[in-house]
């Protein structure tokens, strides 16, 4: 016995609008979440104030001291005697790099123009040191 249909069958569709709003949902997730785990993994130092301080949009090269005179490059735990040759090799890919030395206000300003001294026989030619804006 055969079955007649009355309507052709309809054919299935993928509905996406409720995918589409997990995925921007995800997006915005991880967005914020990335944000935060930057914010956290910074270096703590305390900077000085200073009233003439300005903002530069120059691509540059941070030297971090902390007050227990630890030293970073960019983020990286380095020494005093392998920092020469990281910049060395950072300032032959870019020349034209700022070095931003971002020394704690209570670190031994001995120990900032020593590391100048090491930034320019590695090859610098522009420096700023960081500081607050009151």
């Amino acid at each position: 016995m055969k079955i007649r249909q009355l309507e052709p069958p309809k054919k299935a569709r993928i509905e996406i609008i409720n995918m589409i709003d997990v995925i921007f949902f995800l997006l915005v997730f991880f967005m914020v979440t990335s944000a935060s785990i930057i914010a956290m993994k910074g270096i703590k130092v305390s900077l000085p104030h200073a009233s003439t301080a300005k903002t530069t949009d120059a691509k540059f090269i941070t030297i971090t001291l902390t007050k227990g005179q630890k030293l970073f490059v960019n983020g990286k735990a380095t020494d005093s005697e392998k920092l020469s040759a990281q910049l060395s090799r950072d300032l032959i890919e870019h020349p034209d790099d700022v070095v931003v030395i971002n020394a704690d206000k209570d670190s031994n300003y001995g120990d900032v123009v020593n590391i100048m001294n090491i930034s320019r026989k590695a090859g610098a030619t522009k420096f700023a040191i960081a500081a607050i804006t009151k």
